[in-house]
């Protein structure tokens, strides 16, 4: 695929801004793309997000994978057995190493699925390799890493686009246009939540056992700490261990507060102040299963995110969530759509409750509600495929990502010090604390240190 000149930087940001009414992404049809216009595409990671993944690129006339590595041959094998099948060509080239797969001429880029740990590493090399980038959010697993990854895109001048996939959807791109625009009046409250009841037994306890003969697991682990294999430290499991992730905080948390982040406009926020711990779940995890994380951010809004995985009850009907507080009103969101209710003062009330009158009753208009079609998927890949050509920054663009992860990782790190922590979001440190700053990194693996950019 050769790059072509395609819209201006004015013309692209107005397509898919906040601001726009709809994505103006690619066309999806039916039939064969010309050889000229097809994507070669490698999948790292062939597990169950890899194959999702799939089922939205494969409908998509110009792409065509070439490749799929995967630690788990069998994972590798039936995914490649799928491509070959749902698209009627060859079967892609098979690996465990995706290493080798960066070496092909006929690779323009790269769609990474595979657990957290594993996010930063194939990311940098693809850059480093000439490739353009998909990958799965949360976009690493700390904070040094995701700077990598930023650097990484910028130095190799590469497209890198972060799964956080509803910054496509038309409903939440109307819904931050909304708050942009003041129709709630200045926000200064925003609650996101996820609550679902797993209790009390979880995943369950399991010993830890040989790894199967189809896994690589020393390269599973990677750059994490070596330990024996359990089957519940592994494939979808992992998210659930700090070695690999940061629990339900990254895994959703950065969903909710992306579009939190979006909407004030903010790179991060000035505190940050987590309580919680695993009082529900008696399995083998070791991130907590209830989280109370309290971010405060410049021009006085604050965020709360909460997530309990012991009780299943939903906040006003939803199970997760965000609501933002105005001034003039609030504006409920998830994926299912969004309803914005007016709510201000007809007249000041002080004067009339010394009198002992009964102020004017809130001014009040017909709630605005929008429904939307799906998660923004289709039109997320549309707008990676289209910036593959354009070579303009896509909507979930690595650098916008990484100020949205950090702030999982920010709530994660007071969880495990237990206590406040002041953050600066240009630095990116925590000044004059040395023991949060140790955390924004991790320790590597002696042959699978974070590649130099």
């Amino acid at each position: 695929m050769t790059p072509k000149k395609g819209l201006s930087r004015r013309t692209f940001v107005g397509s898919v801004g906040v601001a726009a009414g709809a994505a103006t992404f690619g066309i999806r049809s039916s039939g064969a793309a010309p050889a000229q216009d097809r994507v070669r595409l490698g999948l790292i990671g062939a597990g169950s997000r890899g194959n999702q993944l799939l089922g939205a690129f494969l409908p998509r006339p110009e792409v065509e994978f070439v490749a799929v590595a995967d630690v788990d041959d069998n994972h590798a094998n039936e995914t490649a057995d799928r491509i070959a099948k749902d698209k009627g060509g060859d079967r892609p080239e098979t690996m465990r190493d995706y290493r080798k797969m960066l070496d092909r001429d006929d690779l323009d880029a790269v769609v990474i699925a595979t657990p957290d740990h594993w996010h930063a590493h194939p990311t940098i090399h693809a850059c480093q390799a000439g490739k353009d980038v998909y990958v799965e959010k949360p976009l690493a697993h700390n904070v040094a890493e995701g700077r990598a990854m930023v650097k990484a895109a910028r130095k190799y001048d590469r497209v890198v686009a972060v799964g956080t996939q509803q910054r496509s959807s038309e409903n939440f791109r109307k819904a931050v246009a909304s708050i942009r625009e003041g129709k709630i009046g200045r926000v200064h409250w925003i609650q996101t939540w996820n609550f679902e009841n797993i209790s009390p037994f979880g995943m369950g306890v399991a010993p830890d056992s040989e790894a199967p003969p189809h896994v690589d697991y020393d390269a599973w682990l990677g750059p994490a700490p070596a330990r024996p294999f359990n089957i519940n430290r592994f494939h979808l499991l992992f998210r659930w261990f700090f070695d690999y992730a940061g629990g339900m905080m990254s895994d959703w948390g950065v969903h909710l507060n992306d579009i939190a982040l979006w909407a004030i406009d903010q790179k991060g926020p000035t505190t940050v102040n987590t309580t919680g711990g695993i009082w529900c779940v008696k399995d083998d995890r070791d991130t907590p299963d209830t989280m109370q994380v309290v971010y405060e951010f410049p021009g006085d809004c604050v965020l709360t995110y909460s997530m309990r995985k012991g009780n299943g009850m939903p906040m006003n009907g939803h199970g997760y969530g965000i609501l933002f507080c105005g001034t003039d009103g609030s504006l409920f969101i998830d994926r299912s759509g969004h309803e914005i209710i007016p709510d201000r003062m007809a007249e000041p009330y002080g004067i009339k409750l010394i009198k002992g009158e009964v102020p004017s009753r809130p001014i009040t208009t017909q709630a605005e509600q929008f429904k939307a079609e799906n998660d923004g998927l289709p039109d997320h890949i549309d707008n990676f495929l289209s910036c593959l050509k354009t070579r303009e920054r896509p909507v979930c663009d690595v650098e916008v990502t990484h100020y949205s992860t950090n702030t999982t990782h920010l709530g994660n790190i007071s969880y495990l010090l237990g206590r406040k922590l002041t953050w600066d979001a240009e630095t990116e440190t925590f000044p004059g604390d040395d023991e949060a700053n140790r955390l924004l990194s991790r320790p590597y693996r002696t042959g699978y240190e974070l590649p130099e950019v």
